[in-house]
């Protein structure tokens, strides 16, 4: 019962890292919106930052969302600045998906960047944005229960 329990307490542990990563990752690409909206003397960069940081949280489906809100609110005032927003947004997602993403979770759960891209892909693949969300935590708890559950004696030095 106490192995089960140390278990749970771990399987818990992950998700936990993942949500917090995720947050970090949110943070990451409010606050890169917000410097390249503060050089472009972009209206609404605190709110539209926030919104992008929050919506990103979503895998690809809550950073298009939140990019579409963001340019019509910018493209009211100016539609040039918005078409600046929206590329730029393109440019940080692509990035945040190749290198920041796979590279954040990849390493806080001792699984190589482009093994987690592999998976994202995958798991957006066969379960749409379900699979794009839980992948990660889902890869860690695989990898934890393989690695200390089905095969423990594995792991130990002689």
């Amino acid at each position: 019962m106490e192995n089960l329990l140390t278990h749970i307490k771990n399987i818990i542990g992950i998700i936990v890292k993942y949500l917090k990563y995720s947050i970090i990752d949110g943070i990451i690409i409010g606050a890169a919106n917000f410097v390249f909206m503060y050089f472009m003397e972009m209206p609404w960069k605190i709110a539209i930052s926030i919104l992008m940081g929050v919506t990103n949280l979503v895998p690809n489906f809550g950073p298009v969302v939140g990019a579409i809100i963001g340019g019509v609110v910018l493209a009211i005032s100016d539609v040039k600045q918005a078409l600046w927003f929206l590329g730029f947004t393109v440019v940080l997602q692509i990035i945040d998906g190749l290198f920041i993403k796979p590279k954040l979770f990849g390493d806080s759960f001792g699984i190589s960047g482009v093994f987690m891209l592999i998976a994202m892909i995958v798991g957006g693949g066969l379960f749409g944005i379900f699979g794009m969300i839980f992948v990660v935590p889902v890869v860690a708890i695989a990898k934890y229960l393989i690695k200390d559950v089905l095969l423990p004696n594995n792991n130990k030095k002689d």
